[in-house]
């Protein structure tokens, strides 16, 4: 009975998740690719980042997310291409994505670049009615084995604007208002799934050793509560990262991060739940992973800078 009561409660976020781009992280400023994606090849050098999520602790059927991205520059920085994996679970629902966005970029003034992205989706989604527990055995409701999978494709924009020091995007990942589980009826035929995602972040030298990153990042949706993360992050040395989050109504996160060496970062996050899901889970963790290629690069200095973001 509890299992039943802890699917639909989950069946009733995961149209919330849907209407997210299927995607909630803590890391957002470290997986912009996400997001994004006129941010391709932003680093300037190829990158992968891996993230695992697994929200809602100790909660039966509660959402997990991998996702892996790489993206890198191309034509002497002036394009980037990014290619995004996404697997994500939530009670018995499936869906995993592949996600290429093409990022064309050009100089703004002296010190600033503008990153103009496009990026096309498919996305396939599943019901796994073998992790149903039904209260009667045989309860003919529930069909036997996994439901036909449904693929759907989609396509969406980003802009994206940097400097050395400051960042700022807009990006709708999905212009097509589709949903892998509409075939399912989990999802209504009219509800928006069109998510508009602002996100800025600024790096600050407080003293030769310590820097402050903050960040934020706006999700709206016309048929979703207002969404709003703000970050702020200490490096010490240009290696440890310290950092909180606070989620708009939701959860407050502290972050932890370790740059070994200019190539390879390893992170991880833990949200604190504010709502009263506390009293059935012990918070949400994220990992993060990520690996620089190639850090031999024309301008030393301005990959210190961006590395960063």
């Amino acid at each position: 009975m509890r299992n039943i009561i802890y699917i639909l409660l989950l069946a009733t976020f995961s149209c919330q998740l849907s209407a997210q781009n299927d995607v909630q992280y803590t890391h957002f400023l470290f997986n912009k690719l996400a997001f994004n994606a006129a941010y391709a090849g932003s680093a300037g050098v190829p990158t992968a980042t891996a993230l695992y999520r697994n929200q809602w602790l100790s909660l039966d059927g509660a959402p997990t997310t991998a996702t892996l991205n790489f993206h890198t520059p191309f034509f002497d920085g002036r394009s980037g291409f990014g290619l995004n994996l996404t697997s994500d679970r939530v009670g018995i629902l499936r869906s995993n994505s592949i996600d290429l966005s093409y990022a064309y970029r050009f100089q703004i003034a002296k010190k600033g670049q503008l990153s103009l992205g496009v990026n096309g989706k498919i996305e396939q989604g599943k019901m796994d009615w073998t992790e149903a527990n039904p209260l009667d055995i045989g309860d003919g409701s529930i069909p036997a084995g996994a439901e036909a999978a449904n693929v759907v494709p989609n396509f969406g924009f980003g802009i994206y604007y940097e400097q050395s020091n400051f960042y700022l995007g807009l990006s709708l990942p999905q212009l097509l208002n589709t949903s892998i589980y509409r075939d399912f009826d989990v999802a209504s035929p009219t509800r928006d799934f069109r998510t508009y995602y602002l996100m800025t972040g600024y790096l600050m030298n407080l003293t030769n050793s310590i820097k402050l990153q903050p960040g934020a990042m706006v999700s709206f949706n016309a048929e979703t509560p207002f969404e709003l993360d703000v970050n702020a992050n200490l490096i010490f040395m240009d290696a440890f990262w310290v950092g909180a989050n606070y989620r708009l109504g939701d959860a407050i996160s502290a972050l932890v991060q370790y740059q070994f060496n200019p190539n390879f970062r390893i992170g991880t996050a833990f949200d604190f739940t504010m709502t009263e899901l506390n009293s059935y889970s012990n918070g949400s963790v994220e990992i993060m992973l990520s690996y620089v290629f190639n850090k031999k690069l024309e301008s030393a200095e301005r990959i210190n800078h961006l590395r960063f973001f």
